[in-house]
């Protein structure tokens, strides 16, 4: 296979985490890459219910809601601009996302992805939260002093940084005076895999941590959405 046609097979991506900085930010969450029909390959549910004798007859009654209660879903935002984006602005403050699609040469963005792609050992996770049996729809790697936990997924630390993986983390934390200490390496390997809606908001990165995430390889939607106020 041609590297023109591996690229375009498969998508790498990493996701940096930092410790929070001082901020009022309203949380998002994020689905890395979207789950979109393809055939190319990408390198960045079941249920059980108890059978029962019992016939329970129940009726459904539906009540018209108020059209001054109803709620207009949000309207979609597409960026593909260089440069600061502002999500959205609440009175919890105000969420940003910075895109730079020339943050990596194209010519380097080449061999760093066939790099990452052969050299990382990467790993299929089980991940609880669907069931024990149930295995993420795509191939990891974690790189840190510490370890982390998500959704049942036990990511052992592992300080052994792959020498590019080290090379990219600074430019990022010089480039955005920013101190990730910790990758979260993703390869998708086809349309299929995907990474499900999340907020990184797992007790070890703090409030509103900073996120990078940077990937090589074949496209996919990034997509982000905000998590409503809770009313109590």
């Amino acid at each position: 296979m041609s590297n023109s046609n591996r690229k375009k097979s498969l998508r790498v991506q990493g996701s940096w985490a930092a410790p929070p900085r001082r901020s009022t930010l309203p949380k998002h969450e994020s689905q890395r890459p979207t789950d979109v029909p393809s055939t190319h390959k990408s390198a960045s549910i079941s249920w059980a219910g108890k059978q029962t004798d019992t016939v329970v007859n129940k009726s459904l009654s539906f009540q018209n809601v108020p059209p001054q209660d109803l709620k207009e879903p949000p309207k979609l935002k597409y960026l593909r601009e260089n440069g600061e984006h502002i999500l959205g602005s609440t009175d919890r403050g105000c969420s940003k996302v910075i895109l730079n699609a020339n943050f990596i040469p194209s010519n380097d963005a080449d061999w760093m992805f066939e790099t990452l792609l052969n050299e990382i050992q990467w790993k299929q996770q089980k991940n609880l939260k669907y069931g024990p049996d149930y295995k993420e729809p795509r191939l990891t790697e974690w790189f840190s002093n510490h370890p982390y936990h998500y959704s049942g997924v036990e990511q052992a630390f592992n300080p052994h940084w792959h020498p590019l993986l080290t090379a990219l983390c600074d430019r990022i934390n010089q480039e955005y005076r920013l101190h990730f200490n910790a990758v979260l390496a993703n390869c998708y390997r086809d349309g299929h895999d995907s990474v499900d809606w999340h907020t990184d908001s797992e007790p070890a990165l703090g409030n509103c941590p900073p996120i990078a995430s940077l990937s090589f390889g074949d496209t996919r939607n990034f997509d982000l959405r905000e998590i409503p106020a809770t009313v109590s």
